[in-house]
């Protein structure tokens, strides 16, 4: 992202009395770290910020808000605030938030390759491995130009959650050479990056590991071991295994061998007949297979909502439109 649309961002910024900062809805690290840091930096602007996230944070991502509360329900004056989402690829990821919010967004800060502009300015940076590699150049950015006068501690622990929590602990082809440089400046600023790996990557509750079990006994193989599935009905959610417990289940499959493309499909425990569907691969483009569905994200990561009658329905549906994508790239 340039140097101008960088100061364009701040200047929404500062212009703001009071900010709504709205991530998306199911909230991963890259959206909970992107936001909280975001908030920490317009408040050091002198905007007062608001976090809102549409859905409640996993208690394994908490860590990254500090002592930030986030809201649920958007404000009864919400025309007061200057809206500003993040990590946020289409309105539809706004969840039950997307109706109240339509026409109101003043500013997109968001990194995904396929997506649906929804906002008065949009600022999308696709070459960016996480939103958080935005939000810090954001940072370095404001301090140059003197805006900001000191570090903002906690939202560089948040940033730095944001990068490795997207990239897979800068595992992921989406990380670059400037992804680590970024990392490298955020340890020498002080940030506890091995406590923020441990937390993210090697704390788990028993429910989620009871959930991981789950997930591989449900484990299939489609389209002679090119596709793997997990699928996930409401009557998985047992024995205090809750809908998040079952975040890290895609990387059960997309580990097996031979698969080039990876869904867990989640039964809505809100929602009858809804189903959300995490897409990942190895080459094969999931945003084109999620956009279908009114979703998106990047080439090899991304997701959709689903209406089915039913798991197995879902479950179909995913498995059809993955098998079309594969046939449809043996023939290009």
């Amino acid at each position: 992202m340039t140097s101008s649309d960088l100061s364009r961002i701040l200047r929404i910024a500062e212009d703001s009395k009071t900010a709504l900062i709205i991530g998306h809805a199911h909230p991963d690290g890259d959206c909970v770290g992107s936001a909280m840091a975001l908030c920490e930096i317009a408040e050091a602007l002198g905007c007062k910020a608001t976090l809102l996230l549409p859905d409640p944070v996993p208690l394994r991502l908490a860590f990254l808000l500090g002592e930030r509360q986030a809201l649920n329900e958007v404000p009864e004056d919400l025309d007061a605030y200057t809206i500003i989402t993040v990590d946020v690829a289409s309105p539809t990821q706004l969840g039950d938030l997307k109706d109240a919010l339509a026409d109101k967004v003043a500013l997109r800060i968001d990194h995904h390759d396929v997506g649906t502009p929804y906002a008065k300015a949009e600022f999308v940076d696709p070459r960016a491995a996480a939103t958080g590699e935005i939000i810090f150049d954001l940072y370095e950015h404001a301090i140059a130009t003197g805006k900001l006068k000191a570090p903002l501690p906690r939202a560089l622990y948040a940033m730095f959650g944001a990068i490795s929590s997207d990239t897979g602990c800068f595992k992921y082809a989406n990380v670059t050479g400037g992804t680590h440089l970024r990392a490298a400046k955020l340890i020498d600023a002080g940030v506890a990056a091995a406590e923020i790996n441990r937390l993210l990557f090697e704390t788990k509750d028993a429910s989620q590991l009871r959930a991981e079990g789950v997930a591989q006994r449900k484990l299939q193989l489609f389209a002679d071991g090119k596709i793997s599935c997990i699928a996930i009905d409401r009557g998985d959610y047992t024995d205090g295994i809750s809908i998040g417990d079952f975040d890290t289940a895609i990387d059960i499959a997309r580990s097996v061998r031979g698969s080039l493309c990876a869904a867990v499909i989640k039964a809505s425990l809100t929602k009858e007949n809804t189903y959300r569907a995490s897409l990942r691969s190895i080459g094969l483009n999931v945003a084109a297979v999620a956009e279908r569905f009114g979703g998106g994200g990047h080439v090899r990561a991304a997701g959709c909502s689903l209406e089915c009658a039913s798991i197995e329905e879902a479950l179909r549906t995913i498995v059809a439109a993955l098998t079309e994508a594969i046939v449809a790239e043996k023939k290009a």
